[in-house]
């Protein structure tokens, strides 16, 4: 492998490492290890052109973009696996099966298009997208489970079914006017709020309750 290090010392391995600390959100140490063998190669090349890493950090972050680039460069799974991972709050593993097969059937459709998801990649995270609208589009008490779970002091199953209920009926009422669930999770998180009234409304009236005792 071709041996560098830059003007302050660093192997291409800490150039590699410091490029995967500014992107906690991809890959793993085997990126690690291929970003560094990929970006070695480049500069081999490179030099035959006198050019070295030095030169390229005032124009470009090559170890950067050969990290992004190789941690990018995963199966569809792999790449759900790491969209999830960055929503820890949302989504199951069923989620992760079921994002991985829509995006394997979004990926073949676009096949026939020429697009393939490194192309997608320049413009969207799709992976990303696609396991986002699978954690949203799940039942009701589903979503409810889900705001109950992410509270640091949920509260009980009657609560839940309330919240459940409310939801529905507030959803009822929004379908009036052409507007469903999907739309509001742009704007707010429904569901979330929903709970969070009838657990107050609970604890408000275990307060007056027990004064009125």
């Amino acid at each position: 492998m071709y041996e560098y290090t830059d003007r302050r010392n660093r192997s291409l391995a800490d150039r590699i490492q410091a490029a995967a600390e500014r992107h906690p959100q991809h890959g793993t140490e085997q990126d690690k290890a291929a970003a560094t063998a990929l970006l070695a190669d480049m500069l081999q090349a490179a030099a035959q052109h006198d050019i070295n890493l030095d030169i390229l950090d005032l124009v470009t972050d090559l170890p950067g973009s050969c990290y992004r680039t190789v941690s990018k460069n995963r199966t569809p799974a792999d790449r759900i696996e790491a969209a999830a991972e960055r929503r820890p709050d949302q989504g199951t593993e069923q989620d992760k099966a079921a994002a991985t097969a829509l995006l394997a059937d979004m990926l073949q459709a676009a096949a026939r298009h020429g697009i393939t998801l490194a192309s997608f990649d320049w413009v969207t995270d799709l992976p990303g997208s696609c396991y986002l609208a699978v954690a949203r589009n799940r039942h009701l008490p589903d979503r409810i489970d889900a705001a109950a779970e992410r509270r640091s002091n949920p509260g009980t199953e009657q609560d839940k079914a309330a919240a459940t209920a409310l939801l529905a009926d507030m959803l009822q009422a929004a379908a009036r006017h052409g507007i469903s669930l999907d739309a509001f999770d742009w704007a707010t998180d429904l569901p979330g709020s929903c709970y969070a009234a009838v657990v107050s409304k609970s604890r408000h009236e275990a307060g007056r309750w027990a004064v009125a005792r």
